[in-house]
């Protein structure tokens, strides 16, 4: 085992994930894989470009096993937007490597390290369903303190858009002023411990004309729509059109006290403004799933 070495090891890393991975990732995962293996083909200067503080203090970028001359473990390491705070990702062994304590002693030298550079806590992700690794996190402390849904819906899948609401339910389109009621909505229904893990930024939930040229100019478009009830925001519906070959995405927030009737207003609000999902695929994260919500969509 030794610290990853971007220039040697960012190649051998990518196909690690892809081998590891591959069958398991989402579309917006296999798109940034994708991305990785561009940037692996046009060599090491062009990833330090992408990642352009991994040598500084603040970076942390990991740890690879290497058997036999080659890559067949890693675990990498980030620090998370909240001070204090690290994640760890990409905890990969290959296939013929597997059951051997490899990706045990990776988590152990990023725990380590993370130790060593002053962390607070340290955080990571896991499916559900993979208990062999949610047994060896749970061997070296971590806790679960949250579960987070995610959907697909296939492009082109038919849909069809139900008569308008009753007034009272119009949602309106988002704007600047309404920013600092949904950070408010996003915390009233997410956990308070479960927010450093999900890197809720203000300027994610922050409409306005700065935010549409900033998202503009990386060929991409955002449309925020409300739903208030004497004047609180009780929903809200975030579609963003991605670039390239990414999902498109929609992200919906209903507070807690009106679940059961808002969500399918929501849900058909951004499906117009994703063209229906006519053309590509939609992904959708539910950080505080309810079954309204998992029903409407």
């Amino acid at each position: 085992m030794r610290p990853f070495d971007p220039y040697r090891d960012f190649r051998s890393v990518v196909e690690l994930i892809a081998v590891a991975f591959g069958d398991k990732l989402t579309p917006a995962g296999q798109a940034s894989l994708a991305e990785m293996r561009r940037i692996a083909r046009w060599g090491p200067l062009l990833g330090w470009l992408y990642w352009p503080r991994w040598n500084s203090v603040a970076a942390a970028p990991g740890f690879v096993w290497v058997e036999e001359g080659r890559v067949v473990g890693n675990a990498s390491l980030r620090r998370a937007a909240e001070r204090g705070g690290f994640f760890i990702g990409n905890v990969a062994v290959h296939p013929d490597w597997q059951e051997r304590g490899i990706a045990g002693q990776l988590m152990k030298a990023s725990l380590g390290e993370i130790d060593a550079r002053g962390g607070r806590w340290a955080g990571l992700e896991v499916r559900a369903d993979n208990q062999i690794a949610r047994r060896l996190y749970e061997r070296l402390g971590f806790q679960e303190i949250g579960r987070t849904v995610q959907m697909l819906r296939p492009a082109g899948l038919p849909w069809v858009r139900n008569l308008p609401p009753p007034p009272p339910l119009l949602p309106r389109r988002g704007h600047r002023r309404d920013g600092a009621r949904l950070i408010e909505l996003v915390r009233s229904i997410v956990s308070q411990a479960h927010r450093p893990l999900l890197e809720l930024r203000r300027r994610d939930y922050q409409p306005g004309l700065e935010r549409t040229l900033d998202l503009w100019f990386e060929g991409r478009r955002e449309f925020w729509w409300v739903l208030e009830e004497n004047k609180v925001i009780c929903g809200a519906a975030r579609a963003l059109r991605e670039r390239g070959h990414r999902p498109d995405r929609l992200e919906i927030l209903v507070a807690l006290g009106h679940s059961g009737y808002l969500e399918s207003v929501l849900v058909q609000q951004g499906m117009v403004s994703l063209h229906g999902g006519s053309k590509k695929m939609i992904e959708t994260v539910l950080m505080a799933p309810t079954k309204p919500l998992i029903d409407a969509l």
